[in-house]
């Protein structure tokens, strides 16, 4: 199997500096300098002095997040051009304006990928995943490093941590085959390869790596089962930062042409989760000039509104969706959660089972349904809300969750783990399912001495191949469960020290809670402490801090 390498999508995203903290003092700043011009072609060394001079003037008359997007312009500017030198100037001075934002450390270890130097790319690597752990692209360039430098068992360390958090993403289990490959474990690249193309049926490629894992493991009908579905489909990863500072990238051909109200919704969506409101508005409003009153992004809108803490004119657009779109499954859907923000819960739920009726494969109506009814203490509802969309979905990872939590609730914990029981029996590598059933086994009352050492041991095996915190402290309860006290306040320190690493001090309280009845010796009864936001899911509301920006009318 040749080595899996990624493109980034076919446009690009201007990264602002919403959401930027300026710092009180500005650091110590290096002086760009100002490249050789004289071996380019006239347009381009004209288009980069018009650059170089906008630069000099705005840096001198801004501060804080414009100050940083200034210098990263014009890093990106000169990457793109070929001038590393000047780009990792610049991109230095842009990192010490804004420390703790994974972004341009990433940005500073592509370019010095691109001038050869991985050593210092690795360490800018490592310091963009510290900061951005959940920024997929930074992870899969510390795992190519890993493949490189022949280190297959921390690259895949890095892999399996990921898809157990993020499970619906298909190029982790792409890179986790061709590391299987490479250690010969046909059978798990099998599983992995399988699990992508699950995930992205298009990516037509990987079949011809899938066959290659089936020669392999000696299934020649299986392979050549597989090759004949090879195609030229691949998984995209979606790398603006990497885009932005790697060059343009080339024409799509016809196939592969982007449709403009997909991207736009895309690009909306990213502007959305970092919360430039504004940016996200502009996207749909050019969106809706190529397709007015189309109920999607009508319903996009409303999302958007909402977020802001702009109510009325959420439920504006979410009935305007609607009326556009009354057979629109995600119009409703985005209806019900404009009315949940309104705390109309009752309008909330006649949307999500309008949403759930029209389209039942639909999981967030569920989802959400499923919270309303745990918030109001109807578990067994709750329960059926949430088994409907593991039923259509065995892999649905929140959909798991969020029911063992609703039958523990219910005081059925002995039952939802023969659940739990039952679909690993068809899908035994499933690490999400494995750390549920640990989580269970070790605090269900009644679970018998063999089941709770069969807990501990699956524990343990994940254990020593990630250290994200969930898997920690789920091995912190099987070693309390089997008495190892010690251990167990250990591994649960560690865990805590993940969490902490990783800036998520919201999540300690929870781990502290365990963390103080394996001290006093106190087995819990339940996976999660009983404060946990899955027995008490939170009202969907708008983002904390919601924008400036007035909404647009």
């Amino acid at each position: 199997m040749k080595p899996f390498r990624l493109s980034a999508l076919a446009f690009a995203l201007s990264f602002a500096a919403a959401g930027i903290a300026a710092a009180a003092d500005a650091p110590s700043l290096q002086p760009v300098p100002t490249p050789d011009l004289s071996k380019f072609p006239q347009a381009t060394a004209d288009a980069l002095r018009k650059e170089r001079a906008s630069f000099d003037n705005v840096s001198r008359n801004v501060s804080g997040g414009a100050l940083v997007e200034t210098y990263s312009l014009l890093a990106s500017a000169y990457a793109r051009a070929g001038l590393y030198t000047e780009a990792a100037v610049a991109l230095e001075d842009t990192a010490r304006l804004a420390p703790d934002n994974g972004i341009w450390p990433y940005a500073q270890g592509v370019v010095a990928h691109l001038q050869k130097r991985d050593d210092d790319a690795r360490a800018f690597f490592t310091r963009a995943f510290s900061l951005s752990p959940d920024y997929l692209p930074v992870r899969v360039a510390l795992v190519n490093l890993r493949i490189q430098a022949g280190d297959l068992s921390g690259a895949r360390n890095l892999l399996t941590e990921y898809t157990q958090r993020h499970p619906g993403v298909a190029v982790p289990f792409v890179l986790l085959g061709e590391i299987a490959m490479r250690e010969k474990r046909y059978a798990d690249a099998i599983d992995a390869l399988d699990n992508a193309l699950k995930l992205e049926p298009k990516a037509t490629k990987l079949y011809a790596q899938l066959a290659d894992a089936y020669a392999a493991s000696g299934n020649a009908k299986a392979s050549a089962e597989a090759r004949a579905k090879a195609g030229d489909g691949m998984p995209a990863l979606a790398d603006p930062v990497g885009l932005r500072f790697s060059g343009p990238a080339p024409a799509p051909t016809p196939a592969d042409k982007v449709d403009p109200l997909m991207q736009a919704a895309g690009e909306a969506n990213m502007a959305l989760a970092s919360r430039q409101y504004d940016k996200a508005r502009g996207l749909v409003d050019g969106a809706l000039k190529l397709k007015p009153n189309d109920p999607t992004l009508l319903a996009l809108y409303a999302r958007i509104e909402g977020a802001a803490g702009n109510l009325a004119q959420a439920r504006s657009r979410a009935d305007a969706a609607v009326a556009a779109g009354p057979d629109n499954a995600l119009a409703w859907v985005n209806l019900g959660i404009v009315q949940e923000m309104a705390n109309d819960d009752a309008g909330a739920q006649r949307a999500y089972d309008k949403a759930i009726a029209l389209d039942a494969g639909l999981v967030e109506p569920h989802i959400r349904r499923g919270n309303y009814l745990m918030r109001a203490g109807r578990f067994d509802d709750a329960s059926a809300a949430y088994r409907a969309v593991v039923k259509d979905d065995p892999k649905d990872t929140a959909g798991w969750v969020h029911l063992v939590a609703a039958e523990v609730a219910a005081g059925r914990c002995a039952p939802v783990l023969k659940d739990i029981n039952s679909a690993l029996a068809k899908d035994s590598k499933n690490g999400f399912l494995l750390q549920l059933f640990v989580r269970l086994a070790s605090t269900c009352p009644g679970v018998g001495a063999d089941e709770r050492k069969m807990a501990l041991d699956y524990a343990q095996a994940m254990y020593q191949q990630v250290d994200a915190a969930p898997v920690g402290e789920a091995y912190a309860l099987a070693l309390a469960a089997n008495g190892k006290w010690d251990d167990a306040v250990k591994t649960q320190q560690a865990a805590m020290f993940v969490v902490l690493k990783n800036n998520k001090r919201d999540e300690i309280g929870d781990y502290r809670e365990f963390m103080k009845a394996f001290q006093a010796h106190k087995l819990p009864d339940r996976p999660w402490p009983p404060g946990h936001v899955l027995f008490h899911p939170q009202r969907v509301a708008p983002d904390p801090k919601p924008a400036t920006a007035p909404a647009r009318k």
